[in-house]
């Protein structure tokens, strides 16, 4: 694995000052904007800034961060106890190996990113969106897609049960995010599955102005996604993710949290509905008050 490149910092991470009897959380983040940005101006994702703010309220733990790319995630959490991704779903983890945080951000659904060319031959709703059902049930669609990403539980079982009509067109490595959209802008495939503020983070950079589009998903317009952090599966841990927990309490209404979120989650000119929704996530979620 490599370290990550000089605008990040591997916090407390010297030889000179790591004690070694304190406890270690390594994170892993990777090249996936504007999740974690691991290369320009030094600008920080909104996942880089979770967990800055986590790490902050977790002074107990020496911290260390690696760059892995997602495909090698599955194949990393019993390299190190306990490693921790803060960018994780918030569901039913997919295999036995890591645990879930309390939830720690919310997401507006995934939709389809595709060209215009591909989206003038999409059967549009009259409110805008397209029906990933009718799509891939009744057609043959080149699915882009980044090697160990899952959707939310609609979308995933919508794949898999038209995974005949579902070619999968994987990209793994570095630079994952830009890759696929970068093939999908050449018409290397069809579609991808992506949040908009994805697509809006590249076009702000000058990438794909007018090539690309973002179409909501009717099957899950107006639903919310949940996201988490994910730590091994093992004593220590499950000693991170209660530690973690801990923190979230105060965290997640923090200004530091929510102004690292707002420019890249909350949906311009809606951010009153935004916070709204978020309070009742958390309190549907932790089945307490907030």
């Amino acid at each position: 694995m490599a370290f990550f490149s000089a605008c990040y910092t591997l916090t407390g991470y010297t030889a000179e000052s790591e004690n070694i009897d304190q406890k270690t959380i390594t994170w892993v983040k990777n090249d996936a904007p504007p999740f974690y940005i691991a290369k320009g101006n030094c600008q920080n994702g909104f996942g880089d800034q979770i967990q800055t703010i986590i790490e902050r309220n977790l002074p107990e733990y020496h911290h260390r961060t690696f760059l892995v790319p997602l495909s090698r995630l599955e194949h990393t959490w019993a390299e190190y106890s306990p490693l921790c991704f803060a960018t994780m779903i918030y569901e039913t983890p997919i295999n036995d190996q890591y645990i879930l945080s309390s939830p720690n951000a919310m997401y507006m659904p995934h939709g389809i990113i595709t060209t215009n060319k591909f989206a003038e031959s999409l059967p549009i709703n009259a409110d805008g969106t397209v029906s990933l059902e009718d799509l891939i049930s009744e057609h043959k669609v080149a699915l882009g897609h980044i090697a160990g990403r899952t959707y939310s539980t609609k979308i995933d079982k919508l794949l898999t049960k038209y995974n005949d009509n579902v070619v999968l067109n994987t990209r793994s490595g570095s630079t994952e995010t830009e890759g696929v959209l970068t093939m999908l802008s050449e018409g290397r495939f069809d579609i991808l599955i992506e949040y908009e503020f994805v697509l809006n983070h590249y076009v702000d950079e000058g990438d794909y102005p007018n090539q690309l589009r973002f179409i909501p998903i009717k099957e899950t317009r107006g639903d919310y996604i949940l996201g988490a952090i994910g730590c091994t599966n093992s004593p220590e841990g499950k000693l991170a993710i209660n530690s973690i927990n801990t923190a979230l309490d105060d965290v997640l209404h923090s200004r530091s949290y929510r102004r690292a979120v707002a420019d890249w989650l909350v949906p311009v000119g809606d951010e009153v509905n935004y916070w709204t929704a978020f309070d009742k996530a958390l309190k549907e979620s932790l089945g307490k008050s907030n």
